[in-house]
């Protein structure tokens, strides 16, 4: 889960990293109510990137020139992302700027700080950027080695370290995939202040993190409406531009799926993992959610039981069939109780085909055809 920029900051606040004051605004009137003095920093907030350069950063001289700029970038969309509201700041003096941030690097197996000496926009294509991987037990000294390794000295090392070290600690403690300052600025007075804020919210730790439960419908404005329903029902779904609906439980599974649809000439309307556990419950509000997309004219279906139950899915689909018995589907299950789910099947007429590749021609061809005619479902490979 995605965080704006004026939440992202209240938590590096919260954490004791020094931010600019601000304030959010959702019209241009209320610009009236700020005493920060000009000129100001009136920043989008979306949760695409690329904001600068799409004109979601401006600065007004005066209060007549920032309602006029208000009124405009409150009705800025940024790579689709609508604008959300204004985060108000007043304009910095700023001698330098920094990268920093914290993610996980999943090929090292542990979290690592990436740092530059330079900030802004393009940051990934600077050639001095530094990856440190971060110890276990974590240290003060790590926020220090990685300050010096930036060329920073006296109180400026001290204080970016500081921030590093305690960026770090929020990364841990909320459970992120991302935190990320840029830029870091050192001001004319050398001051260390985090002038942007990043941070996204490992989806699955959502619920062990009490402050964050009940965010997530706010933070998916962007995504089209069964991507939101989705979402919200715990399934991973997105929508593309092609008509055979594909259903699958493990993003590697539905990645291959989707591949072999198009080896046989066929688009993929949907990629839709339905993850390794789903029950009858979430594999039938799997399956409406997919059966919704008017340009799907059929459903490929492809499941491996391990955790998840091959009955579990059949009996999803008995029902669903009962509910649109003029449904094109193709359907595969393997695994965990197959020999039931394959009983199940055959007592509601589907026909079973037995193996992917037959499953999947099919699919592609009844694709071609716009057919909706009697679902048929693949067996055994």
């Amino acid at each position: 889960m995605n965080l704006y920029e004026y939440e992202a900051k209240r938590i590096f606040a919260e954490g004791g990293i020094n931010v600019p004051p601000s304030q959010r605004i959702t019209k241009p009137e209320e610009l009236a109510k700020i005493h920060f003095g000009y000129p100001l920093t009136l920043k989008c907030q979306v949760l695409a990137g690329g904001r600068g350069k799409a004109g979601g950063i401006k600065f007004a001289k005066d209060l007549k020139d920032g309602m006029a700029l208000a009124k405009d970038m409150l009705k800025l969309s940024i790579k689709d992302s609508k604008t959300e509201s204004l985060l108000v700041e007043p304009k910095m003096s700023i001698a330098r700027e920094l990268y920093l941030a914290v993610t996980l690097d999943r090929d090292r197996g542990c979290p690592i700080f990436i740092a530059s000496a330079e900030g802004g926009i393009e940051i990934e294509s600077s050639s001095n950027v530094l990856t440190e991987p971060i110890p276990h037990p974590y240290q003060p000294f790590v926020g220090r080695n990685l300050a010096q390794k930036l060329g920073l000295k006296g109180a400026v090392l001290n204080k970016v370290a500081d921030i590093a070290n305690k960026l770090y600690k929020i990364f841990e403690s909320k459970d992120l995939d991302l935190a990320e300052i840029n830029p870091l600025v050192i001001t004319e007075g050398d001051d260390v202040v985090a002038l942007d804020g990043k941070i996204i919210i490992n989806d699955d730790a959502v619920d062990r993190q009490p402050q964050f439960r009940g965010w997530e419908e706010a933070h998916l404005c962007d995504l089209s409406v069964r991507e939101r329903n989705a979402k919200m029902t715990g399934l991973n779904l997105v929508e593309l531009d092609g008509n055979i609906g594909i259903l699958c439980n493990g993003a590697g599974l539905t990645m291959a799926t989707m591949d072999m649809v198009k080896a046989f000439g066929g688009q993929p309307g949907n990629f839709l993992d339905a993850g390794g556990g789903s029950d009858q419950k979430k594999t039938l509000a799997a399956l409406e959610l997919v059966n919704d997309n008017p340009n799907v004219d059929v459903i490929l279906l492809n499941i491996l039981g391990g955790i998840t139950a091959c009955d579990e899915v059949a009996g999803a689909l008995v029902e669903f069939m009962k509910k649109y018995p003029e449904r094109a589907m193709v359907v595969r299950l393997r695994g965990n109780n197959q020999d039931i789910a394959e009983k199940m099947l055959a007592q509601s007429g589907l026909k079973l085909y037995p193996d992917l590749e037959e499953a999947v021609k099919e699919a592609v061809s009844r694709a071609k055809t716009g057919s909706s005619k009697k679902p048929v479902a693949a067996g055994k490979a």
